[in-house]
């Protein structure tokens, strides 16, 4: 046999093996076809929310984080305390927790590498609800902290719904004699139009009424003490920026009567203030709870006073951006805030500055 011939014929027997194999069973084992049910499917992620002794928790927030766009979406619990979201690209980690009334929950992931359409992660969350009314919770208790003269601080914080990080926040200060409930209707306004909104008892009001456990009253000499209602701003402020999803760069005081004092104080003292809203401050007052006129340094307020003059002065220790507003108007900051004219320039001025 010639070794062309032989070279043929091996041709002939490697190309009728080839054959074989592909048309055999075990071909088909060994490269299976691709099937739709291998195609990678995008995932859903879903559960509910309960307080520590297993309560559901209708209207608790969960917040779920694209670890690639940064972007955060919430989802608010159905009336059986469930939440869902469907169809997320499968290639991206996601973070999620859960938020109730100012208490979060721990932290959890679904990772991209988990090749899973249904993914289920429950929360609990250290709150309570009336037994046997799940759909009823208890008065927010609010929040406490302490100035580091041992003052026990209160305050109620809200978070809007449905809004990406960083959220815009508004520290709210009310005036001598009131407590932060007077901003009740305003406040509420405020979380409609986005913003996080925390409403501060200054020390000696409302539940704000303990230093070292023992009780304390406010008096008018307060009105002139730098050492007395200036301390609050300090914990108040730092307990805001270490809440989640805050823009801690970016912060609103709003305050009237010594609570616009605080606030004008406020704008040239920490950095972190973008800009403030006084309504009804005091000069003199302004300047004493500073401590001297060269600590009073107010930069970006809109004031708003019933005394024009007065407004004037302190528009002039102002930085840039200022602006007055004067309106002939008496009663609390609660009928303040309530004049149409008011609060449209105030929502006008955080819409122009911030």
């Amino acid at each position: 046999m010639s070794a062309r011939t032989f070279q043929s014929l091996l041709r002939s027997s490697i190309l009728l093996l080839f054959s074989f194999l592909i048309s055999s069973p075990a071909h088909a084992q060994l490269f299976p076809k691709a099937r739709p049910d291998n195609v990678v499917k995008p995932k859903n992620i879903h559960g509910v929310v309960q307080d520590l002794r297993g309560t559901l928790l209708p209207g608790a927030r969960v917040f779920l984080r694209d670890m690639k766009t940064k972007v955060v979406r919430t989802i608010e619990t159905d009336q059986n305390g469930e939440y869902k979201v469907f169809a997320l690209p499968p290639n991206v980690d996601y973070e999620l927790y859960a938020d109730f009334k100012g208490k979060s929950s721990e932290k959890k992931f679904v990772s991209s590498f988990l090749n899973r359409e249904d993914n289920v992660l429950n929360f609990q969350l250290d709150v309570a609800v009336i037994e046997g009314k799940a759909d009823t919770a208890l008065p927010d208790p609010g929040v406490t902290f302490k100035s580091f003269d041992l003052v026990e601080l209160h305050a109620s914080f809200e978070m809007p719904s449905g809004i990406p990080a960083p959220v815009p926040s508004v520290l709210l200060l009310h005036g001598y004699g009131e407590d932060h409930s007077v901003w009740k209707d305003f406040g509420q306004q405020l979380l409609k139009r986005g913003w996080a909104v925390m409403a501060l008892d200054l020390r000696g009001h409302g539940e704000s009424k303990s230093r070292n456990q023992r009780p304390i009253q406010a008096t008018p000499a307060w009105r002139k003490d730098p050492h007395e209602f200036p301390v609050d701003l300090d914990p108040a402020l730092d307990w805001l920026k270490a809440q989640p999803r805050i823009d801690t760069r970016k912060i609103v005081i709003i305050g009237s009567d010594v609570g616009a004092t605080l606030a004008l104080i406020g704008s040239g003292r920490y950095p972190e203030v973008r800009t403030v809203v006084a309504i009804k401050p005091n000069l003199d007052e302004s300047l004493a709870l500073a401590g001297s006129a060269q600590d009073f340094q107010p930069r970006s307020a809109l004031i708003v006073a019933a005394n024009p003059a007065e407004a004037e002065r302190i528009r002039a220790l102002v930085k840039l951006p200022s602006r007055v507003l004067a309106v002939s108007h008496s009663g609390g900051t609660a009928e303040w805030t309530a004049d149409r004219q008011v609060a449209d320039a105030i929502f006008q001025w955080l819409k122009e500055t911030f």
